[in-house]
């Protein structure tokens, strides 16, 4: 079960805050905006009323137990943290009055579980009406080049001329020197800087992944999303070129008004962040050399740009997916419809791309996977941490759609009353006898295991073999995006 905490807290601004209003957008300093940010202001009540909610949703996490004594792979006795949840909770500072250092130390406690399938948020009680509540939500960090890694594996800094809404002026040095590959920063191996930066920051726990997503955070992202420390943006970044020249660079703030912010909402990716300025470029420059390279000849692509297809006159059929998330249901659906519809109009092989492809809805998981090898079971057998949450949401009609795999028989009715007490009734034994698992010394209790049923779905009338498919993936694959491509490994 995914759960996406957010936190709604009445907050108190400072006149500081009340002067960025003067402005659409503005770009200002670290240690000015922070006089904001810092500002911007909690209650001990209020913040153990959120470590209490906290606690009670994350007894459904099922991996609460398992991260008291992950098993270890054969190489390493600690590949994998121990992480107490609840220890760490119990060590949050609730008698902050500043709502971003208790956000901060949240965030931290996310990160050290290494699932980005865990969330917690500060987010807009109505997503289309930015108020107070959601004053952190306007503040973006960035350094004023962003970072390219050519195919010699030397790292080349580009110059950043803007920055959404705001111009922004690289330093000459930056501008002149954009072709010289960078020799240290701060004195160390760059790549090195990238790498320990996503080992703190990022909640992913593939080295390659953590370094794929680290090389857009280091150099620009919301606070909302990564809060970084104000003595961190502070410190000085100095870079060495390989031509002896160098420069040293300060983080900047920028800020934008509710209403712009409002009216130009990144769409979320899921269990993703809103897409970097970089990644939506990124999206972009992919469409157009796939286009380019192949001569496309007919092509689809949803309005959000999580899924593409296309047809070259070099006989190349190509499925793009960036996610299985979308806000834009109907045209993603529709798209994918069409691509059965393309691939279904020749005999051509096809080639999968999945770029850094977080996940997103299951059922659109399994949608792919079964288009692309028809044969395989691509029901989930799930099972549930035992919890008072974990009760409310299968009575709720979670359950509905879980089966006995011995008998079929589904786990609830598709019938809620509006009875209370009839919803209320028992879930039965498959919930009420949990499966023990024992990790060491730690009990892990979960429900017997069901079966989640993939519902009829169209598919492709001429499918390919398994020789006329080739996937094409990363390091940042994960989720449900892992679990498509770990099926069609074993097709």
């Amino acid at each position: 079960m995914i759960c996406i905490i957010l936190l709604f807290i009445t907050v108190s601004l400072s006149k500081q805050c009340s002067e960025f209003e003067l402005y659409e957008y503005i770009i200002d300093t670290v240690d000015s905006a922070f006089e904001c940010i810092e500002s911007i202001q909690t209650t001990e009540g209020a913040n153990n009323a959120i470590i209490n909610d906290l606690k009670y949703y994350l007894e459904s996490y099922v991996f609460k137990d398992i991260l008291k004594n992950p098993p270890q792979p054969s190489f390493s006795n600690d590949y994998y943290e121990k992480v107490d949840i609840d220890s760490k909770l119990d060590k949050i500072n609730t008698k902050t009055t500043s709502l971003y250092e208790f956000y901060s130390e949240i965030n931290n406690l996310i990160i050290s579980t290494r699932d980005s399938h865990l969330g917690f948020s500060i987010k807009n009680k109505n997503d289309f009406s930015i108020n107070k509540n959601s004053e952190l939500t306007l503040f973006y960090y960035f350094l004023p080049f962003t970072i390219n890694i050519e195919n010699d594996k030397k790292m080349y800094l580009i110059p950043r001329y803007s920055f959404k809404f705001s111009v922004v002026n690289p330093p000459d040095e930056i501008i002149k020197n954009m072709n010289v590959p960078v020799k240290t920063i701060n004195g160390e191996d760059p790549f090195n800087i990238i790498r320990e930066f996503g080992k703190k920051y990022t909640r992913l726990k593939c080295p390659h992944a953590q370094f794929t997503l680290a090389k857009d955070y280091l150099v620009g992202g919301v606070l909302s999303y990564l809060p970084l420390t104000k003595e961190y943006l502070n410190t000085p970044i100095s870079i060495t070129f390989e031509n002896g020249e160098s420069v040293s660079v300060n983080y900047k703030i920028y800020r934008e008004t509710a209403s712009v912010s409002n009216s130009n909402e990144k769409l979320k990716q899921g269990i993703r962040k809103p897409l970097t300025e970089e990644e939506t470029k990124d999206i972009i420059n992919t469409k157009k050399a796939l286009d380019e390279n192949d001569r496309i000849t007919r092509k689809f692509t949803s309005k959000d740009n999580n899924i593409h297809c296309s047809f070259s006159v070099n006989g190349v059929n190509t499925l793009v997916v960036r996610s299985f998330d979308t806000e834009v249901k109907e045209s993603y659906e529709e798209t994918i419809l069409n691509c059965i519809d393309l691939f279904d109009s020749n005999n051509y092989p096809i080639q999968v791309i999945f770029p850094k492809n977080g996940g997103g809805y299951s059922i659109y998981s399994q949608w792919i996977e079964k288009i692309l090898s028809p044969y395989d079971d691509v029901n989930y057998i799930v099972s549930l941490r035992e919890s008072d949450y974990t009760k409310h949401m299968l009575k709720k009609g979670f359950a509905v759609n879980l089966y006995d795999p011995k008998t079929c028989q589904q786990r609830r009715s598709k019938w809620i009353s509006k009875i209370p007490i009839i919803n209320s009734f028992p879930l039965g034994d498959w919930y009420s006898n949990p499966n023990i698992i024992k990790y060491g010394d730690v009990e892990h209790k979960v429900t017997q295991p069901s079966i989640e049923v993939f519902p009829k779905m169209k598919l492709m009338k001429h499918p390919r073999k398994p020789t006329e498919i080739v996937v094409y993936t990363d390091s940042f694959c994960y989720s449900g995006c892992s679990l498509v491509t770990k099926g069609l490994k074993e097709w």
